[in-house]
């Protein structure tokens, strides 16, 4: 029981606290903890090193529908390049996980209950956080990208003439 109360516990902090402070390209990424599908804590630190496409969506969210198979597209083409990683906010894992199998997402998904959220500023889905190979915000898009805003900004993290990302 206690564990279904945190979400909420999450949220009315987050509506009571605010947010923290706005982040903006160029600022360090403040450090996460999100959970994987089995449970585990998922950091930021499992992505040191790469460029990394934080995907803040949820499976209900129409505007996170509209952009998801660009991001799935990009993550496909840019495979070892970039690090993508889905977080999806505040849903049963069951769901994401179903959603996840269903949408054939290539990359890995976390669950947020609430932390991500109050830490990076994510009052309203989608939300995209892109981060350079040294942890270190790029951009950040609140909403649904196009694949043009997606490749913009994907090109800030990873250009084309960049080395390949760890794997």
């Amino acid at each position: 029981m206690q564990r279904a109360t945190f979400p909420l516990f999450a949220l009315v902090a987050f509506v009571l606290l605010g947010a923290s402070p706005a982040l903006a390209p160029g600022s360090a990424a403040p450090a996460f903890l999100l959970e994987n599908p089995g449970g585990d804590p998922f950091t930021i630190a499992s992505f040191a090193g790469k460029p990394l496409v934080l995907n803040v969506f949820a499976s209900w969210c129409p505007p996170c529908l509209v952009e998801l198979p660009s991001i799935i597209a990009s993550a496909r083409k840019n495979r070892g390049r970039v690090a993508f990683l889905g977080i999806d906010e505040q849903e049963p894992l069951t769901i994401g996980k179903a959603f996840a199998r269903e949408m054939r997402i290539p990359y890995p998904i976390a669950f947020d209950h609430g932390q991500f959220a109050a830490t990076y500023g994510a009052s309203a889905l989608p939300e995209t956080v892109f981060l350079d190979r040294r942890g270190r915000i790029a951009a950040i898009v609140h909403g649904a990208m196009t694949p043009g805003e997606l490749a913009t900004d994907l090109a800030k993290i990873a250009p084309a003439t960049a080395t390949p990302a760890r794997t």
